[in-house]
């Protein structure tokens, strides 16, 4: 199994003294079935006397500080050292047509897991757009109700990387969904919060998954999109075989380089630092990421 060591730095400078500072912060990767976090370590500076950890409501550990300190720059590290291994895919044939899946998802709801509800609705940052359904119908254009659900995946999944572009200069965080659809470009966070309003239209349930990605090429080819930075792609529930991670940025499934740090409804519920800051003034916000391949 691959290991990898991933160095996350944040930084607020701000113009003025910040009296007090309260953050909340999703750096931790996760421990799953194909993933173990082997070691973590959050550095905050200036130090907070107040550091403590949770597990929040989607199963994320989740740190949460407060600094009382007058300051001008905040900054946190986190470094953590992952083994991953490739995700099970299931043969396609074995997947249930996409003709089945309003029927089977509603029943495992029902009798086995009432949670997958919330992956179904719109949430802060994923609307259902009317948009959002015609896209979804542009992307399976051809495609008869009988074709299993892993194989509709791939294909959509290609005709949305044919269909966007990725652009870091296209969108902001606040970049709402209706402009991304309108000029087709985006980044990753943008892609992943479409596609879901996409796929959660056609009843599928599906959450949003924060993490980073690193990659190999083959010699003389560029790096995927998304290489050693944070990154985001999102988890589709097919009923009988379970979650399956789709990365619709790089048009492919999830494999051993895609690090996982939290997963949720969507980036309101992961982002990887979200707070208040009492005075301070304006702000200016820096990160960088590393990831390496341990050997």
């Amino acid at each position: 199994m691959p290991s990898y060591s991933v160095t996350h730095t944040t930084s607020y400078r701000h113009n003025a003294f910040a009296s007090a500072a309260w953050q909340a912060v999703h750096l931790q990767p996760r421990n799953e079935t194909v993933q173990h976090c082997d070691s973590f370590e959050l550095q905050v500076s200036p130090h907070p006397m107040d550091l403590t950890s949770r597990f929040d409501y989607f199963g994320n550990k989740q740190h949460i500080f407060t600094l009382h300190e007058p300051h001008q720059e905040l900054t946190v590290t986190s470094r953590s050292v992952v083994t991953r291994d490739e995700p099970f895919l299931p043969m396609a044939g074995l997947t249930p047509s996409m003709a089945d899946i309003p029927a089977l998802v509603q029943q495992a709801v029902t009798e086995s897991d009432f949670t997958l509800q919330q992956y179904l609705h719109a949430s802060p940052l994923v609307p259902l757009l009317p948009e959002a359904r015609a896209l979804a119908d542009e992307l399976g254009e051809g495609l008869g109700p009988d074709i299993p659900v892993m194989t509709w995946l791939a294909i959509i999944g290609e005709r949305f990387g044919e269909a966007f572009t990725f652009d870091r200069e296209a969108t902001r965080i606040s970049t709402p969904m209706a402009q991304v659809l309108v000029e087709r470009r985006g980044v990753c966070q943008d892609f992943a919060h479409l596609l879901i309003s996409c796929l959660r239209q056609l009843g599928l349930p599906v959450a949003y998954v924060s993490g980073y990605l690193l990659t190999k090429p083959p010699a003389g080819q560029p790096r995927l999109i998304g290489a050693d930075a944070s990154h985001a792609w999102v988890s589709v529930f097919i009923p009988g075989t379970g979650w399956v991670d789709y990365d619709p940025t790089n048009s492919c499934f999830a494999g051993a380089s895609h690090i996982v740090v939290a997963r949720g409804r969507d980036f309101f519920d992961v982002s990887p630092v979200n707070g208040l800051f009492s005075g301070g003034g304006e702000h200016t916000l820096e990160t960088g990421v590393t990831v390496e391949e341990v050997e």
